[in-house]
């Protein structure tokens, strides 16, 4: 009987386990496919989160570029190691270059 409790407990911990899991997966993956807003919110967002692990905002925002030179930017300072996908990276283009001309 004692073996049957351990391994019904075991099983529940594991299922338990297994849903947490799940949910932090679906958690995760709600927060970063947000699309970009006509506000430019999430390109705001990006470029604070992103950007300022190694510019200072203001550099950034000083900077006055057509979308393809900020498509090069930000295609560079990938290859450099910034680490932003492919989709943060067009929502990141357009919301610089709509901003920062």
């Amino acid at each position: 009987m004692e073996h049957y409790m351990k391994k019904q407990t075991f099983s529940l911990l594991s299922i338990l386990l297994l849903v947490l899991s799940a949910g932090t997966l679906l958690v995760s993956c709600g927060s970063s496919s947000k699309s970009s807003s006509s506000s430019g919110t999430d390109g705001l967002s990006l470029m604070k989160e992103r950007c300022s692990v190694c510019h200072s905002t203001s550099r950034i925002t000083s900077a006055h570029k057509t979308g393809s030179e900020w498509t090069t930017t930000v295609e560079r300072m990938v290859g450099k190691g910034a680490e932003i996908n492919v989709q943060e990276q067009q929502t990141l283009v357009e919301y610089l270059a709509a901003n920062y001309k």
